[in-house]
Order: C-alpha cells, then structure tokens, then sequence
C-alpha cells in the first residue's frame, strides 16, 4: 500500500516536472522568435561554456579566462534582457517547487513537498473527512465529563476520561513502539469515536497511513470483495499503520466474513500493526457474535479502554455546540 502511494506520487512529481520545463521550452522558443538576437547570444554563451570546459579536461590553465568572458556575456544578456522588458525567470522553468524542482528529491531525502503530498493522500484515504477538522487532542474538552463518581467505577468520568486520554496520546506518540492494540469500550456519545480520530490526525500529521472505517462498511466491503477479484479493500485492512473499526457489532457477519476479519486480525498481529476497534458492546457479546478465536486474538492483543458516563452529544447540545 505505502510503496504503492509513494510510487504514484513520483509519477505525480515527473510529470509536473517535465510539464514545467515543457512550458518552459516554448516560452523560450516564443521569445526567440521576437527577439533573435537574444537567440544568438544565448547559443554563444553556450558555446563558449562547452569550448572552455573542453580545455580545462585538456588541462589548459584557462579557469579564470573562461569565469572572466561567460561573466561578461551574462551582463550583456541581462542587458538585453532588461532593455527588453523579459523577466529571466520566463525563460526557466517554473516549478512548484524551487527547492527540489519538482524532483521530490532534497538534502538526500524526500522534500517537505512530497512528505506534505503524501499527508495529504493518506487523509484522503483514510475515510474519516471533515470529522478531523476540529477533532484533536488539544481541542479535547474534559470538562463535559463528570467529575462526580457513578454506579460501580472506581474513578468518576472525567478521571477516566483523563486517563484513557493520555493512554491515546502515549499510543499516538510511540506508535511504532507499542506493542498492544487498543479496544475502546462503552455506551454511545462517550468519546469513543472522538478519541481515535484524535490519534488518526496525530498519525496522519506525521505521514502514517490510516483507514477509518465503521463496521457495517467494514464486513460489507469484505462480502462484496467475496465476488470482486479487483477489490483491494483487503490489502489495504491488512497493509495500512493503523486500522480502525468504529462500532463493532453493529452489523451482523456471515461466517465469511468472520473468518476474514479474524485472519486480518491474525495477519495485523503478527507484522506488528496496530488496530483500534471500538465497540458498544460488552466482551462476552463480542465472543458471541465474532467466536472464540477472534475473541481471543482481542483479549490478547488488545488493550482494553471503558468508557462510561452521560453521553456527550446530550451535553453539547445542552451547551448550544453542536459539533460532532
């Protein structure tokens, strides 16, 4: 998936570049049609570079010779080009970039430019949109959990909140070192589906690839791709840094599709590749629905975060906000 996105994008970045020196090539013819004179001082200047270079491999000693004349052939080409109202840079490509020349290439490495365009890829891949544009850590609001202690929990909601806050900064900040996934359970409006987005942005900020998807989508696409020899709905479950699955067990799974997400599962677990699923249901419900062996790749390669208190959507809207 990645070596794939990253292949796409330099094709991306080739062709703007021979576009660019496209463009280029026919200013300047155009140019040297109005004004021929331009023409031939350019190709002397040319000649002269190719003429000097030729004696300096001769080993003639003719380095300042050739610096002093090409100096005074370029101030009369800025001459000309001055008195004849031609900006230089029309006769140069025009890049996007000027740093790498729309290379994708600079200082050894990919430039600021290309990471920026592969950020970009992966949010568009993600399937998550326009919830990202206020959904992030920093703009998380503890204050709309309640701080006063409820039925059988130790900590109250806020305190809880708090917690499992820090667990998905921590998770979202040593991505490539945790070693457990992460299951998110609890009731509706909780924060579930506001705290993986969180860490998706904080991912995809910093160029991972990350695939957001709900579970009726999820088990849907995984019995259309049964019949679908094109589909690549499976590579990318099993390919992506992070795979999220909002509201497991929503849906209701043929043994198919059970068995393929328990294999995606298995496949993610042993290349160390992280998941978050977040369900509103109870862990005996999802060894009920999914079966002993998926159930047990989640109890075991999962760390379990609950969520509980009064459902946040209520709040907001209480507050006069109505934002997801």
């Amino acid at each position: 998936m990645a070596d794939t996105l990253y292949a796409d994008i330099r094709r991306e970045f080739e062709q703007k570049r021979r576009a660019a020196e496209r463009d280029a090539r026919a200013r300047r013819a155009e140019i040297y049609r109005d004004f021929p004179a331009l023409a031939e001082l350019e190709r002397q200047i040319s000649l002269k570079a190719s003429e000097y270079s030729m004696r300096i491999v001769n080993g003639e000693p003719v380095q300042n010779e050739m610096d002093d004349e090409l100096e005074k052939l370029s101030q009369k080409r800025e001459r000309m080009l001055r008195e004849n109202g031609i900006a230089p840079f029309m006769l140069n490509p025009i890049y996007e970039c000027e740093k790498c020349r729309d290379t994708g290439v600079a200082d050894g490495g990919y430039c600021s430019c290309f990471k920026k365009r592969v950020i970009e890829e992966h949010f568009k891949n993600s399937n998550i949109g326009s919830s990202l544009e206020n959904q992030s850590f920093e703009n998380f609001d503890i204050s709309l959990f309640s701080s006063e202690k409820t039925g059988d929990f130790p900590l109250s909601p806020r305190e809880n909140m708090e917690r499992n806050r820090d667990i998905c900064i921590r998770f979202a900040d040593n991505f490539d070192t945790v070693e457990k996934s992460l299951l998110f359970l609890g009731g509706t409006g909780l924060g579930k589906t506001y705290l993986s987005t969180c860490i998706a942005r904080r991912l995809l900020s910093g160029g991972k690839s990350v695939v957001y998807i709900g579970s009726v989508d999820f088990f849907g696409r995984i019995e259309r791709a049964r019949f679908d020899s094109a589909s690549v709905d499976a590579e990318h479950f099993e390919q992506c840094d992070l795979l999220i699955i909002d509201d497991l067990g929503a849906e209701c799974p043929s043994a198919y599709a059970t068995g393929v997400f328990s294999d995606i599962i298995d496949k993610r677990i042993r290349l160390g590749a992280k998941m978050i699923l977040s369900s509103n249901c109870r862990m005996s419900d999802l060894e009920k629905l999914y079966g002993q062996r998926v159930f047990s790749r989640i109890a075991g390669g999962f760390d379990c975060l609950l969520f509980y208190g009064g459902d946040l959507r209520i709040q907001k809207f209480m507050n006069g906000d109505n934002a997801r």
